[in-house]
């Protein structure tokens, strides 16, 4: 098996995580999209609005996995999983499972009871990958939707 440096994000891989965002956009079939840029993502990183880990198989970034802490009046504090992506050529290494397992060893070091993702229904290779652990899909179990709004939703909304 292949070995990579996992390190925690800092505010100088912002380049390399915009990339990889744009790339899970293309992938995902929503570019357009993104409209974050890497001086954006370098503040909230430093302002820890978002974390994460990024994988390098020597210099060059293979994936990545954001995450941010969310806050639930049941469970207080928990983690949602805003991105695992792994770039093409360094997919079926077991780097994926490497990152989201980070995750969980986060949550566990932190006293966290809760990790949430979402995931497009029509990404079977990452739904593989989750049904390798225990979970829930909300959504089947529950009922629960999530729900969006975009800028101009919200400016018309707050202007009522």
């Amino acid at each position: 098996m292949k070995t990579f440096k996992i390190v925690t994000v800092q505010p100088d891989h912002a380049e390399h995580l915009i990339s990889m965002i744009h790339e899970l956009a293309e992938f995902e079939k929503m570019k357009s999209s993104v409209v974050n840029t890497a001086e954006r993502l370098r503040k909230d990183i430093e302002n820890k609005a978002v974390h994460g880990f990024i994988a390098f198989d020597g210099e060059e970034p293979a994936g990545m996995n954001l995450y941010y802490f969310p806050y639930s009046t049941w469970v207080g504090q928990y983690i949602h999983m805003e991105d695992l992506y792994i770039r093409p050529q360094f997919r079926r290494m077991g780097l994926a499972r490497t990152l989201w397992k980070k995750l969980a060893e986060v949550a566990q070091e932190k006293g966290i009871v809760r990790m949430e993702w979402a995931v497009l229904d029509w990404n079977k290779n990452a739904i593989a990958l989750y049904d390798t652990v225990d979970y829930v899909n909300l959504t089947k179990s529950e009922g629960w939707y999530t729900f969006r709004m975009d800028e101009a939703a919200i400016k018309k909304f707050a202007s009522e």
